[in-house]
């Protein structure tokens, strides 16, 4: 119901004559203020627009995972793992990341030893 008054009023409104994109027609349903008339429509349209992103990170995250977890590494501990896909997945921030800073914290922090009695 929602498709074909949007479509008619759509059609009709000539801010949106020249609309050749999806992400063209999101700002203009924005701007025109008609994302509020039709919320269904302007929902989908972002879902639309935000999908190839959640693909593409996915796809990233599992081919982070294969060069990770090689048979080699097969049998590390989950929470290890989690860190090294972190640390993978963000170089670029890991990158930024000062060593001799990090060296500093760990002499700072104290013995880290498990002592049995």
């Amino acid at each position: 119901m929602e498709c074909g008054y949007f479509l008619a009023d759509i059609q009709k409104d000539p801010r949106f004559a020249n609309t050749t994109t999806v992400s063209d027609l999101c700002r203009r349903l924005v701007e025109s203020r008609k994302s509020a008339f039709f919320p269904m429509i302007y929902r989908l349209i972002c879902l639309v627009l935000t999908l190839p992103v959640s693909t593409a990170t996915t796809e990233r995250a599992f081919s982070s995972m294969t060069i990770i977890k090689n048979k080699f590494r097969n049998k590390m501990e989950d929470e290890f793992f989690d860190d090294l896909m972190v640390l993978y997945i963000e170089k670029e921030f890991a990158d930024s990341i000062d060593n001799d800073s990090v060296i500093a914290e760990f002499e700072v922090s104290g013995p880290r030893r498990v002592r049995f009695s």
